[in-house]
């Protein structure tokens, strides 16, 4: 059988150890994955980072990159029809038998119009992802994305993979009948798996972007109450802070209210060895946001075998079991209940480690990325002869 030709959109990170956000990491982690099969020629279309000196066609561990123009400004306004010209040329040189798209924004669009088959990862949902942002510039981006550019991809795409059953129940009633959706959750790169650590520790972790709408501010305040009966414990917040600086500068203003800056460190973006270690050094990973597909965060941590606490919001209750097997859920904005939550695996090490160990197991089992890359080739091979037979 000929090697089935894939172009990736959108995600592929030229530098695979430092990622900004879990769809770079998860396109990062499902390509290492990809590239240790036989049967598929990988391409991913990416855009030229400013000031690029060298060729616009690499080959990078197995992958065929191929770098595009830049991200034209005011392209939502021309119906990204100078991306969609740059794509499509990058395309006709490929030829592809299948296009896979991440996220259900401008990548997905215009992949569905350059007439190759076209298959869609659904990482988040816009439309849920906006309620949460104070900038009216970047909330009418958001509302564009997903008014006009979201909403069509979803009622256009025939075979998307979907990374939670939350995607699907939220998108079923604009759903084509006659879809092809696949289950296929995120990869998390086999390190996280090595690095598999219960050794008791102190720190209270939080990894992602710091935007409000993470919620982080009531972590803070969840903490500042930890503190008060056991005072040796810390909170370490990793992560990408440039997004929302407003934000930001209002959570340093409010730890250094606490008094607690010994104890509570704003740390940045990691590279991926940073945010290892960060997480071997953690007694469990808390995210108390208020809005989440099936995130990347809680997928890691369970890698490494940390016990989580995470808000009961999307595809998280799917993540960590309804009734807590694999991690402790609070609702939204309980900060007294997030509180509670950090004390009880602080004060109990032993539940955390119970926890701890049947994440790992799940993890290995639903996220590895050699699992994750059969299931995924399976769906290429599936499109592949379907769509072949379209034209015999």
């Amino acid at each position: 059988m000929n090697k089935i030709k894939v172009a990736l959109l959108g995600g592929y990170p030229l530098d695979s150890d430092n990622l900004r956000g879990g769809v770079q990491a998860a396109v990062s982690y499902l390509i290492k994955g990809l590239s240790r099969l036989d049967g598929l020629e990988l391409h991913a279309l990416v855009m030229r980072p400013m000031g690029w000196q060298g060729t616009n066609k690499i080959d990078q561990n197995g992958v065929k990159v191929h770098l595009i123009p830049p991200y034209p400004r005011y392209e939502r306004l021309r119906n990204y029809r100078l991306y969609q010209s740059a794509v499509d040329e990058a395309l006709s040189v490929i030829q592809p038998d299948i296009v896979h798209a991440q996220e259900a924004g401008a990548e997905a669009f215009v992949a569905l119009r350059s007439g190759f088959p076209t298959v869609v990862t659904a990482h988040g949902i816009r439309a849920e992802d906006s309620k949460y942002i104070a900038s009216l510039p970047r909330r009418f981006r958001f509302y564009f994305d997903s008014y006009l550019t979201e909403r069509s991809v979803i009622k256009r795409v025939k075979y998307l993979v979907a990374i939670s059953q939350y995607v699907t129940n939220y998108f079923s009633s604009q759903f084509r009948t006659d879809i092809d959706i696949r289950y296929i959750p995120n990869a998390v790169e086999d390190r996280f798996f090595d690095e598999f650590n219960l050794d008791l520790h102190t720190n209270t972790l939080f990894v992602g972007r710091v935007i409000a709408l993470k919620q982080v501010h009531n972590l803070i305040k969840a903490f500042e109450m930890v503190y008060l009966e056991i005072p040796h414990a810390r909170l370490r917040i990793a992560g990408e802070i440039s997004s929302e600086p407003e934000y930001v500068r209002s959570l340093r203003t409010q730890i250094q209210q606490t008094g607690l800056e010994d104890r509570i460190h704003l740390l940045g973006q990691l590279n991926q060895a940073e945010l290892l270690q960060e997480y071997r050094n953690s007694a469990m990973v808390v995210l108390p946001s208020a809005q989440e597909n099936y995130p990347m965060v809680l997928a890691q941590a369970m890698a490494v075998g940390k016990p989580i606490i995470a808000s009961r919001v999307g595809g998280v209750p799917e993540m960590l079991g309804e009734n807590g097997e694999r991690g402790l859920l609070i609702n939204v904005g309980d900060v007294n209940g997030l509180s509670a939550s950090i004390k009880n695996l602080l004060i109990n090490p032993e539940r955390g480690y119970l926890m701890g160990q049947t994440s790992h197991e799940y993890a290995l089992k639903n996220f590895h990325p050699n699992q994750v890359a059969q299931h995924t080739f399976n769906f290429y091979q599936y499109i592949y002869e379907k769509e072949n037979r379209k034209h015999e």
